[in-house]
């Protein structure tokens, strides 16, 4: 019973001294070379045992090619295109079958040249069975014998490559295989990644200095916006707005008099008619009309208007009458003169303002700089997108690592029993 027991002790302390070993990524296809190797031998002793049946096999077929070649008919009285006909076949047939030994012949006994020469075998058997199946037939019927000889040549190579496939194909070697062809993966997969993450730091380098310079070009607004030449370009804007409001409530003065005046004023184009078009006019464009009345028209139309609503030359209701003759009074020479005065002097002051403005350069200056800033913004979100995209692709190739990192250490430990750490 202590001996039982001191057994299976021992063998619980052999499995906790059993570590798990860390292999390299540029190392694991070497590493599982070394491991496959007794395995690796036996399928080169065998593959080599069945390489020498193989050339063994070709002498003979050559030797029944030969005697197809050879053979004479046991009934020469056939007609003479009959012969034609099974010599044309019989050429054929021989030229094929001599392409395909031709191309079976192997001098590089390399595991990975055979494994792939195996599938290479199975296209090249198919392919001969095919295009020679008409001329095989024919032979059949003249040389059954000689033909049947090759087909059975034929046949035992199929067997012979079956037989080879199946010693470097073992299921261990399957598995090997396996192995190797996912390492491989996994080794062009770090290189890919490595490559990905230089292009990942280099777009976030873009993007980080694209921040930044839209980080610098908020500053100089922000500098400039409290600027000398800033405060002075608000100053006089503010003083431009200040005049056009208050020119704006002159004009409403006179707008809303000849909108008083309207009905009169037509009634008055009706009867007057060499002032109908003035009185048009004025109704249509109280302001531009009056200023480029130079005459003064507007003074004697209003006077005659005044003078035919007194003698009730028109006829309005008499609280439009009153009001009609309020406005004419407030629309007299006097102020219509002064209304065009102030008019020209608010032109010149505004000219004078969009001068003095221009000047400062601060519009241009802001346009500039808004300019500079949309194309930052224009930066960022393409340097943005580019990053996201790299560091997506960088985290399925990260992930598609970690994957195949596992899939090859559960196929280590199924076909070597042995726990590993892969490390890139």
């Amino acid at each position: 019973m202590f001996n039982f027991l001191k057994k299976i002790l021992k063998n619980e302390e052999q499995q906790q001294a059993k570590q798990e070993i860390e292999i390299k990524v540029h190392d694991l296809e070497d590493w599982v070379g070394e491991k496959a190797k007794p395995w690796m031998e036996d399928a080169k002793h065998k593959a080599d045992e069945i390489l020498m049946k193989v050339d063994e096999e070709l002498q003979r077929t050559r030797f029944n090619i030969e005697r197809l070649e050879n053979a004479k008919l046991q009934n020469p009285n056939i007609p003479f295109k009959a012969k034609q006909y099974m010599e044309g076949n019989r050429k054929v047939y021989i030229r094929s079958v001599n392409s395909f030994l031709g191309h079976i012949e192997i001098n590089n006994k390399d595991y990975h040249y055979l494994l792939e020469f195996c599938k290479e075998f199975e296209k090249m058997i198919n392919a001969l069975n095919k295009d020679t199946l008409r001329s095989y037939t024919i032979l059949q019927e003249f040389f059954a014998n000689e033909s049947g000889k090759i087909a059975e040549n034929l046949r035992n190579f199929d067997k012979l490559f079956n037989a080879l496939r199946s010693a470097l194909n073992s299921e261990n070697l399957g598995a090997v295989n396996i192995t190797r062809e996912k390492a491989e993966s996994l080794r062009a997969k770090c290189r890919q990644r490595l490559n990905i993450g230089v292009d990942l730091k280099g777009s976030e380098a873009s993007l980080k200095l694209a921040n930044e310079e839209k980080e610098s070009i908020m500053a100089e607004i922000m500098n400039f916006s409290q600027s000398e030449e800033h405060n002075k370009f608000i100053d006089l804007n503010e003083k431009k707005k200040n005049k056009e409001k208050e020119f704006a409530e002159g004009q409403d003065v006179i707008l809303q008099s000849f909108s008083v005046l309207e009905r009169p004023l037509r009634k008055y184009s009706h009867i007057a008619f060499d002032h109908e078009e003035d009185v048009l006019k004025y109704l249509k464009e109280p302001i531009d009309t009056l200023v480029s009345d130079k005459e003064m028209r507007i003074a004697d139309i209003l006077k005659n208007l005044e003078k035919m609503l007194a003698e009730n030359s028109i006829q309005i209701d008499e609280k439009k009458k009153e009001k009609t003759l309020e406005e004419i009074k407030k629309l007299n020479r006097e102020f219509l003169k002064s209304f065009i005065g102030k008019h020209q002097s608010f032109q010149s002051e505004i000219e004078e303002l969009d001068k003095e403005i221009k000047a400062t350069g601060v519009s241009q200056k802001m346009k500039d700089l808004n300019k500079k800033l949309e194309e930052a913004n224009t930066i960022i979100e393409k340097n943005k997108g580019e990053y996201e995209r790299t560091k997506n692709d960088f985290e399925k190739a990260n992930s598609s690592i970690e994957s195949l990192k596992a899939e090859i250490s559960e196929l280590i430990k199924d076909v070597f029993s042995e726990d590993v750490k892969i490390s890139v």
